[in-house]
């Protein structure tokens, strides 16, 4: 495992993941170790199965390791309650899902304006409409997930994310 060296955002130590099924355990993760660099750009990649999805549910604490931790900007994710992971969480990440989780009874603004609202900002409104300018959809901002194409949709779910200035 790489030593961290102050410049870590993200520190994963031996992190494994096993589930029970009918024919014996399932082991998702084993003993994964890595460490990110604020600034750095990272890929996860693998194939179909081999357990990306389940290490990034782990590292965004959405979902627990069977052992391990995790280290976001210095704070163990797993010493924390849900509530003060999702805390953390609104603080420090952005998240665009596979399937962009764009709530489909509000626009494209409503969408991009919920976590600043979730958070109690009172500019929310003026800075989601820059954000969905950045991301090209100035001019989808009152328009719904339904008719929005998947690109589109996938841009929405970026302004999202990135609207909070993880």
């Amino acid at each position: 495992m790489k030593q961290a060296s102050g410049n870590s955002i993200l520190s994963v130590r031996n992190v494994s993941k096993s589930v029970p099924q009918a024919d014996g355990i399932l082991h998702i993760l084993r003993n994964i170790s890595f460490e990110l660099e604020r600034g750095s750009v990272t890929a996860i990649v693998g194939a179909s199965g081999s357990g990306k999805s389940s290490l990034l549910a782990i590292m965004a604490g959405l979902d627990t390791p069977s052992s391990g931790t995790v280290l976001l900007d210095g704070k163990d994710m797993f010493a924390l309650d849900e509530d003060g992971r999702a805390a953390l969480r609104a603080q420090t990440m952005g998240f665009v899902f596979q399937n962009f989780q764009l709530m489909p009874n509000l626009t494209a603004l409503e969408n991009t304006m919920l976590p600043l609202e979730l958070a109690g900002k009172r500019d929310a409104r003026e800075r989601a409409l820059v954000m969905l300018d950045r991301v090209g959809l100035a001019a989808r901002v009152q328009s719904y997930p339904r008719v929005l194409s998947g690109g589109e949709q996938q841009r929405v779910a970026l302004a999202r994310a990135f609207v909070q200035r993880p």
